[in-house]
């Protein structure tokens, strides 16, 4: 690494903590995630000094996959056949109305088709922009669209969830305090508990970078830290980490998903202020739709229901759950099928209507 990039980094990582941390004081939903996103786009637009290593962005999905594992038991497995048909009403739903709105969004505006289409793919900011080049749309629109997107979801649909989940009733912990840890546990039962969680979790998401590289597929890292560690917490319940882990991985990820918006893409954003009000208010639409259908058809609480049709990064979701009483298993698994099938098979849906627009 050259040393401006490591500079680059420390004050990145410094922007991060601090705004994160303030946020999070401040009592703002998912606050040092948000307050991360924030101070950090602020840094790359001013400066352009922002900068993240690929290592950061592996070793958070790495550590995302580890709480969302841990929050899994035996009961929740003896559960999952009640999440087919959230999985089959979310990504059918969510896909329908993306598409449509992609479609209106071409015919309003002056965006080519498939640009319009992964505007408001229901994907990853990285994946949808690497596929937009891929399929020769304007990769840079779809960045800056993506992102607000993404800030659509963390400053209206999380406050929302947690909102109507006091309202209509949010998902109870076992342990209110957390999520995590079921039970007391002495300094020594920690210290092994985080050993185990961190050497399981590292083996899970080598094993999945070394798949994601293969397939292309960069959610496989934080599947497989997610897979191993379910595995080992379902057999045995002694893993461990503690809270502040959590809250730290919260604050890498809105400092990666940061470090993609930057002074160009503020320029380029004055000639698409429509699209992205459009895309702004129909992403929120979207996801009272498909919130509202979850609780009522398939019967989840709404706090869950609402953060589990955001159209967010599955990371930042099941990261945020905890802290909006929503189920962070429920999340995680309705979260990872939506992404598996967007990068599956949204790209050959764009393809399909690319050619009969």
């Amino acid at each position: 690494m050259a040393v401006s990039e490591l500079l680059c980094f420390f004050i990145t990582l410094a922007v991060a903590v601090i705004v994160g941390t303030v946020f999070y004081k401040l009592g703002f939903p998912a606050g040092a995630m948000v307050g991360a996103l924030i101070g950090v786009s602020a840094l790359n637009i001013l400066t352009g000094w922002a900068f993240m290593p690929a290592a950061v962005k592996n070793l958070t999905k790495t550590v995302a996959g580890l709480f969302v594992g841990m929050s899994m038991t035996m009961e929740m497995v003896r559960n999952m056949k009640r999440l087919f048909k959230p999985v089959i009403v979310l990504v059918g739903v969510i896909f329908t109305l993306c598409l449509s709105a992609g479609t209106l969004l071409y015919h309003v505006t002056g965006l080519d088709a498939v640009t319009a289409l992964f505007c408001v793919a229901p994907g990853g900011l990285t994946d949808m922009t690497l596929m937009t080049m891929d399929m020769g749309g304007d990769a840079a629109v779809v960045a800056v669209l993506q992102v607000l997107r993404l800030l659509s979801v963390y400053c209206i649909s999380m406050p929302l969830a947690r909102i109507l989940g006091k309202k209509l009733g949010g998902f109870v912990h076992e342990n209110p305090k957390s999520s995590v840890e079921k039970k007391p546990l002495s300094r020594e039962e920690k210290r092994k508990g985080m050993v185990l969680a961190a050497v399981v979790a590292l083996i899970g998401g080598a094993v999945g970078l070394g798949l994601a590289e293969l397939l292309h597929f960069s959610v496989l890292v934080l599947i497989g830290a997610m897979v191993t560690t379910a595995a080992v917490n379902i057999k045995t319940g002694k893993l461990y980490m503690p809270k502040a882990v959590r809250r730290a991985v919260q604050i890498l990820s809105g400092a990666l998903i940061a470090t993609g918006v930057t002074a160009d893409s503020l320029e380029k954003l004055k000639t698409v202020i429509l699209p992205a009000v459009f895309i702004c208010c129909g992403f929120v639409l979207i996801n009272l739709v498909l919130a509202l259908l979850l609780h009522r058809v398939c019967k989840l609480d709404m706090a869950t229901a609402v953060l589990s049709s955001s159209a967010g990064g599955a990371t930042e979701a099941a990261l945020a759950a905890p802290d909006l009483n929503a189920d962070p298993s429920v999340v995680s698994v309705l979260q990872i099928s939506r992404l598996i099938c967007t990068t599956s098979f949204y790209p050959l849906l764009v393809q399909l209507l690319y050619q009969l627009l």
